[in-house]
Parts: C-alpha cells; structure tokens; sequence
C-alpha cells in the first residue's frame, strides 16, 4: 500500500526534468511551472490518481501526459473565449446606443454561448463555419446558441415586465 508520503517523494524526484521539458514544450518557464503545479494538485487529489502514478512503469511519462493534456485543455479553453473577450474589451465602446445594449446582454452570457451567438446570428455564419472556428462539433454550437437564445430571451422578458 502506497502512502501519500511516497507520492510527495516520487513527485519531487521528478519535478526538475518535469518543470524543465514541460517549459521547453509550453514555450514559458513560468506557465510551465504553473502546468506542473496544477498537475500535482490534481493527481494527488486522488488515491487512484496517486497510485496511477506510483504503479505506472515510468511515472515520468505518466506525469508529463497529464501535464500536456492539460496545458491542452487551457490552449483549448482560450481558443473559445476569444469572441467574449472582444465584447469584455470593449469592442463595442463608441457604439450607438442600440450596439451598447447588444453588448450588454451579449456580457449576460458564457463565452461559449456569446460566441455561438455572435458567429451564428450577428455574423451570419453557418453552424459548421462557427464549430470550425471554435473548434468544437457542429452540435455544441447548436447547443450553445440555444442555451444564449434562452437566456437573452428571459432576460428581454424580465426587463419587459419591469419597465411596465
């Protein structure tokens, strides 16, 4: 039985190779650092997690997956939010008064549903154009564009009966 002690002993003894390929990879020492950290929390979070690495053959390898899957998942997740990040930014400020209301219910959105939003019904792209740029399936889109079409139109409600 392997014990929390032999994970921290394990992890230390391959946290310099680890930090050190995991920057040349990443393009950033300090991300790199900051994957490799991330990494640690999450795999000691678990005892199936502690021992994966623990029993594996080489559990330098085992670490450094699990650092680029997610330095992965962060490349992905930023990919997406680059259309909500244009109407946080200010994209819009200038705008006439009808532009600045778009925006602020666009800003009542998740960055998903913002851009599926925005590519689909303002910038008049098909579902398999917004799910390429995205990168994403056709069907997530579809999925979030429902999910924005849903909630703006509760929000237009709301504001409604307030106003009467």
């Amino acid at each position: 039985m392997h014990t929390e002690a032999d994970f921290d002993v394990v992890f230390v003894k391959l946290l310099p190779r680890l930090q050190s390929r995991t920057a040349q990879l990443v393009g950033d020492r300090h991300l790199g650092e900051e994957l490799v950290q991330e990494v640690y929390v999450r795999l000691k979070s678990s005892s199936t997690r502690q021992r994966g690495l623990l029993e594996h053959p080489n559990p330098y390898a085992y670490a450094l997956t699990a650092t680029m899957n997610l330095a992965r998942s962060r490349w992905r997740a930023e990919r997406r939010w680059v259309v909500r990040e244009h109407v946080d930014a200010g994209v819009w400020q200038g705008a006439a008064e009808g532009d600045e209301f778009v925006a602020g219910l666009l800003r009542q959105l998740t960055g998903k549903e913002a851009s599926a939003l925005l590519l689909v019904d303002l910038a008049d792209r098909t579902l398999e154009d917004a799910a390429r740029l995205l990168g994403v399936h056709k069907g997530t889109v579809q999925r979030n564009r429902v999910r924005a079409l849903a909630k703006l139109r509760a929000v237009l409600v709301r504001d409604h009966q307030t106003s009467r």
